[in-house]
């Protein structure tokens, strides 16, 4: 046998490198394995990779085999736990959120969330209490509609007071070409009011982090300095029309919370505050009164197309005010409103697919940057760096980039 003092130490180095491989078996528990990929929202194939096929991890997480010690760190590490967690005997007990769940009758807080929600959430209320604080230190006093009526108010009064203070006047609203134009109307009225309105399909900024709109549709924090509407951009454009007035009646009743509105309500919620959300939204998206006269009865589509064309809203809310107003059946409702929902979709994801194509090819990182974050807090923070108010470490936080990339930003705002 070789001296070791003999050997050189490229050889040591290589000897000591795969005598220390780690092949050695993690015995993790299966279940909190299922437990953290169901947590992160993943599929057994978004943890497949190379040797490790969908049927190992599904044969780890039933225990019938044990991944390696390196297998195990590198899973704990996609799934955002620590290694230690997945020895635990059992898995933790349900996690709950500061945040009425309004898909539910109780409204109780939201008990064992995505990591994918968790995240978004945990992000928005950091952002939003630095908004806050930076507000406050100008002399910002509380907003005068957030919490102004509660819901034993009268949907119309409060759709009309809505309607005035976001000033959305018909004429005002005949100027937007379609729902699409109306939707960014809509944000920037609510901006401009001092409501922070943030719309992403992704956790930050991460393209292979989507959030799923079976999880939920929205949620609102009410807040009289800094009210934040967070809006889920992986629904449909045309169900958000909805979603939006939806979560901003929230705020003008001072109630937090998250929503799941469906378009064809076949899960209709029996929560109160929800109900009235929708009542109120219907209302000042498509005003009682005026819509009488435009809806004329015959062919569902016609009459829902000809109303959505006037009220520059989609035609799925045309056809939930219909419903709502007794001017179709349930049924009927059901029919049109499912065939629409599904050529929404269709032509959103065609259109996501050419953006992100010219994207791609543009390297244009910066084209959602506003919608995802918001424009009022990227102008927030642009103007607390400017001001020496904020590091570059905190704004590259607050913007969910790096410091250089947040430098990039910077150059960009103060771009003529």
């Amino acid at each position: 046998m070789l001296d070791p003092e003999q050997i050189p130490l490229q050889i040591t180095i290589i000897y000591i490198c795969i005598a220390s491989e780690p092949m050695v078996t993690a015995y993790i528990n299966g279940k909190m394995l299922t437990w953290a990929r169901e947590r992160a929202g993943l599929e057994r194939d978004r943890l497949a990779k190379g040797t490790v096929s969908t049927k190992k991890i599904k044969a780890w997480e039933d225990g019938e085999e044990h991944p390696t010690q390196s297998q195990a760190m590198a899973l704990a590490e996609k799934l955002g736990i620590s290694y230690a967690m997945l020895f635990m005997p059992t898995v933790p007990a349900p996690e709950n959120l500061p945040i009425p769940d309004l898909r539910t009758v109780s409204g109780r807080g939201i008990s064992n969330p995505s990591l994918a929600f968790r995240e978004v959430l945990d992000t928005t209320l950091v952002r939003q209490d630095w908004i806050r604080d930076e507000r406050k230190d100008h002399g910002a006093k509380p907003l005068n509609f957030v919490g102004r009526f509660t819901i034993n108010s009268k949907p119309k009064e409060v759709a009309a007071e809505m309607r005035g203070t976001l000033q959305l006047s018909s004429s005002d609203r005949s100027q937007c070409a379609d729902y699409e134009a109306f939707i960014r109307h809509l944000v920037s009225k609510a901006e401009g009011l001092g409501i922070l309105v943030m719309r992403s399909a992704l956790v930050g900024h991460d393209t292979h982090r989507k959030l799923d709109v079976e999880e939920f549709r929205g949620f609102a924090l009410s807040d009289p300095i800094a009210p934040v509407v967070f809006i889920n951009d992986a629904d449909a454009k045309a169900a958000q029309v909805f979603t939006i007035a939806h979560e901003m009646v929230h705020i003008w009743i001072g109630e937090n919370g998250v929503s799941d509105r469906t378009p064809d309500q076949r899960k209709q919620s029996a929560n109160k505050i929800e109900l009235f959300c929708d009542h109120v939204a219907g209302e000042l998206l498509v005003p009682e009164e005026e819509f009488t006269k435009v809806w004329k009865d015959g062919p569902v589509n016609n009459a829902a197309q000809a109303t959505a064309k006037h009220f520059r809203v989609s035609t799925l809310v045309a056809l939930r005010r219909a419903k709502d107003l007794n001017r179709i059946d349930f049924d009927s409702f059901m029919d049109a409103v499912n065939e629409e929902y599904d050529r929404y979709r269709a032509h959103d994801q065609q259109k996501r697919e050419k953006q992100m194509e010219k994207d791609k090819q543009r390297g244009n990182f910066w084209a959602s940057f506003d919608i995802r974050n918001g424009r009022a807090l990227n102008a927030t923070v642009a103007a607390a760096v400017a001001a020496n108010r904020t590091s570059f470490t905190e704004a590259s936080a607050l913007l969910g980039v790096s410091i250089a990339s947040t430098i990039r930003f910077l150059k960009r705002a103060e771009a003529p």
